[in-house]
């Protein structure tokens, strides 16, 4: 099964969609840049909190803007958490398994602060803050008419935030799931910490996109 923004292009063509600026919280090294050109996507600003990973962002994507902060519910200073599966670093309290290999400060910024105007398409990938950067979007959530967000099914505040929670937020907020893409609890738990943790066979971490009701319709 493609992942979800391996499934970007085609899906955002079905959708009758044509996003031009996206603006990706929790950026990594990018991985996700190439599928956004594929979907025609012209202009990313990308927002790292890493300064090892803002550092290869620019080098590597010199067209992109890049944002070395965090983002969360309010404006402020915060501690980066760096695992050894950097993708897994997080501002949040880590958790008793994850690997620690140091710790950085950070500032943390929220979308409403650091969206550009145009920027039309927003990716969350918070490390269980995704919530915590919704609610920093503010009424600037209204200007985004796609919503990519990992959520999670286990109350494990570093892995995700809570899939009910999330999709209830949205939806007061005027956005309705699109698609989802369920990847295994257990799988990323094992390669994250070398066990299943507190979880069922069943559990899930999601990728949902959400798209604006209106434009459903």
């Amino acid at each position: 099964m493609a992942n979800v923004f391996e499934a970007l292009p085609s899906l955002l063509s079905e959708l009758g969609l044509d996003v031009r600026h996206v603006l990706h919280v929790g950026a990594h090294l990018g991985e996700e840049v190439p599928y956004y050109r594929q979907a025609g996507i012209g202009r990313f600003t990308l927002v790292e909190p890493s300064p090892f990973a803002a550092g290869r962002l620019r080098k590597t994507y010199r067209e992109a803007t890049v944002i070395e902060a965090a983002c969360g519910a309010e404006p402020g200073r915060g501690v980066l958490s760096v695992n050894v599966i950097r993708t897994s670093s997080t501002l949040a309290e880590p958790h008793p398994g994850d690997r620690i290999l140091n710790s950085v400060p950070v500032q943390v910024r929220t979308v409403a602060e650091l969206a550009p105007d145009d920027a039309d398409m927003l990716v969350v990938d918070a490390q269980g803050l995704e919530l915590d950067v919704l609610k920093g979007a503010g009424d600037r959530l209204a200007g985004f008419r796609v919503v990519v967000c990992e959520t999670c099914t286990v109350p494990d505040p570093t892995m995700a935030s809570p899939h009910d929670q999330v999709v209830d937020y949205m939806t007061r907020r005027g956005f309705t799931v699109a698609a989802l893409w369920p990847r295994s609890y257990q799988e990323i738990s094992w390669w994250v910490r070398g066990g299943p943790g507190a979880s069922t066979p069943e559990d899930r971490v999601y990728d949902v996109v959400f798209v604006q009701e209106a434009l459903c319709e």
